[in-house]
């Protein structure tokens, strides 16, 4: 499967280009298909692209919208293009030629923050609202697909895997104790998005 990660700063400072790279590096495991980041002032995103199905082939992230200014990475399989499609008014032999990014952003553009309800399949995607300064964080409802998250004093960064943020510098190298005991003990089930490392939560589905 792909991969996600980003950084968004509130002090000001623009996003190193340096940073993002490391966190690709962490995954590229995940981008045989291809790895690409942007950046524009505080914000950046970037995408690891993992070939499995044949709209895949159709991917070019990140994905920016002009006519709604968000710019877009995921990493998803939609298992309900054609019913989605046909909800967003997009004729057949255009959706045939349409990564599922572009469902997805399409889907946006139509139901905001709610077009995670309208989807089917397995996704976790990150979408920065630039005309709102707002970053929008989702995953599948079952949570087959991970997302991570850390909030610094002066940013957010979130990756498809962990290790990913511990790539950056900012971020705490630190086992959380309770998360850890609970693992010895054969309980896995994170309650709250709590994950082995102290300052790293998952998205929940």
């Amino acid at each position: 499967m792909s991969a996600i990660f980003g950084i968004v700063r509130f002090d000001g400072g623009e996003v190193a280009i340096a940073d993002l790279k490391r966190m690709c590096a962490a995954m590229a495991h995940r981008g045989s298909g291809g790895q690409r980041s942007v950046a524009f002032g505080p914000v950046g995103l970037g995408h690891c692209l993992m070939r499995v199905n044949a709209e895949d082939r159709f991917e070019a992230q990140p994905l920016h919208d002009p006519e709604s200014g968000a710019t877009l990475v995921a990493d998803l399989r939609l298992d309900n293009r054609e019913e989605l499609a046909e909800a967003l008014g997009i004729a057949p032999e255009a959706a045939a030629g349409m990564a599922d990014s572009a469902l997805l952003m399409a889907a946006w553009r139509r139901w905001g923050e709610e077009c995670a309800e309208h989807l089917l399949g397995d996704f976790a995607f990150a979408l920065w609202d630039a005309p709102r300064k707002r970053l929008l964080l989702a995953r599948d409802h079952i949570g087959m697909r991970g997302l991570h998250w850390h909030r610094g004093e002066h940013f957010v960064a979130f990756a498809t895997e962990a290790q990913a943020l511990l790539a950056l510098s900012e971020v705490p190298r630190a086992l959380d104790e309770a998360v850890t005991m609970r693992a010895l003990l054969l309980d896995f089930h994170a309650r709250d998005g709590s994950t082995l490392f102290a300052g790293i939560a998952g998205v929940p589905g």
